[in-house]
């Protein structure tokens, strides 16, 4: 056998060893919750989304004073590959489709990176537009025009 099989097999049988090892270690699972939180707070970090929305379910939650951090999201699960389905309202003004890219993409780059999955798509549902409040700021200053 020539050298450079060898050295092959040597370096195969070593990465055996070591995926062994990793699998004798144990499961890593990410509770379905976790990727929901994940996902509703890479959205809320998104500058023109004003909230999430979450149907009648989440709107009886709140009334009963239940916080519910994964309201907006819900996920379908294949394996290891994902679907997750946004709803939003966005603020009145804002350019909706470049609002929805953004969130696409900073919901997959989340969840991808920080529980593992593989996103297979984000759809966004635009559910309301909602004019933002003024801040004091703003108020002060239209008082004193």
């Amino acid at each position: 056998m020539s050298k450079y099989k060898t050295l092959m097999n040597k370096n195969t049988a070593a990465d055996d060893e070591t995926n062994e090892t990793a699998e004798d270690i144990g499961d890593i699972r990410v509770a379905d919750e976790v990727v929901s939180i994940v996902a509703s707070l890479a959205v809320q970090e998104i500058p023109g989304v004003h909230s999430m929305s979450g149907g009648l379910t989440d709107n009886i939650n709140q009334f009963l004073g239940k916080e519910n951090s994964s309201k907006g999201v819900r996920l379908s699960f294949d394996g290891k590959v994902v679907t997750i389905s946004i709803y939003v309202n966005i603020e009145y003004g804002n350019f909706i489709p470049e609002i929805a890219l953004q969130i696409q993409e900073a919901v997959k780059d989340a969840v991808e990176k920080m529980a593992g999955y593989e996103v297979c798509t984000v759809n966004v549902y635009v559910e309301g537009v909602v004019k933002r409040e003024k801040a004091e700021l703003e108020k002060i200053a239209e008082e004193v025009l």
